[in-house]
């Protein structure tokens, strides 16, 4: 029996022991005792077995502030921690490429749903932003366009909290999943977002208007296939 099989069957285990059945829940919980003892296994190794991590393309190259707020805001709104992936791959043309993915870390079915919520609202968000910078005057300076959409953008991501709230369950499960985070990833390093309208000429109505477009985002329930299918029912 692999450590992983045994994880599954110290877990159904334990879902016995909560039986109604005094003799039927004391037999299972020496059998999870047992199965642990033989594998090395402790209450948190079991516990962690919960734990998943589910990784989704990131929008932009760059760490931008308006998408680091909505990767958290999404985290948050499903209990999920979070961390920037950064590696490189090579394109069948033999060029190397470097690549960011936005990762999500949950308990259960929450780091999947994070993941699809991520991705269906950030490509939203992406086109309301391109739009946004196609209303700009043709006067204007690429880096000011650049500025003002994120500026919109990142209103966005503030407005579709309120959306976020209708889905998520927020019930976090913080202490395992710190304790993953310590197992798992120990050598995380905090990266601060670019700002990129700092001294720009940007205006108020730029988050304004992102935080009304935003307000208007949708997130239907089973959208995206089998991986999704219910998982925000």
């Amino acid at each position: 029996m692999t450590r992983d099989e045994a994880l599954k069957k110290i877990k159904k285990c334990l879902a016995l022991a909560k039986s109604q059945n005094p003799h039927e829940a004391a037999a299972a919980m020496r059998q999870a005792q047992k199965l642990m003892a033989e594998h090395n296994l402790d209450e948190q190794a079991v516990s962690m077995a919960d734990v998943s991590e589910s990784k989704v393309s990131a929008v932009s190259q760059a760490h931008v502030k308006w998408e680091s707020a909505l990767f958290a805001i999404v985290a948050e709104a499903f209990g999920c921690q979070r961390y920037i992936e950064i590696g490189s791959r090579m394109l069948p043309n033999g060029r190397w490429v470097k690549h960011r993915r936005i990762v999500f870390i949950g308990v259960g079915a929450a780091a999947e749903v994070a993941s699809y919520a991520y991705e269906v609202l950030s490509r939203q968000c992406s086109k309301a932003r391109t739009d946004h910078i196609s209303k700009q005057p043709g006067s204007s300076k690429r880096i000011t366009k650049t500025a003002r959409g994120d500026q919109f953008a990142l209103g966005w991501a503030y407005g579709v909290r309120g959306l976020l709230d209708k889905f998520a369950n927020g019930d976090a499960n913080d202490k395992l999943l710190e304790s993953y985070m310590e197992t798992k990833h120990p050598d995380m390093t905090t990266v601060k977002p670019v700002d990129r309208s700092v001294g720009r000429n940007v205006r108020d109505n730029d988050l304004e208007n992102g935080f009304a477009s935003g307000k208007q985002a949708q997130l239907q329930r089973g959208v995206g296939g089998m991986a999704q299918q219910g998982l925000l029912s």
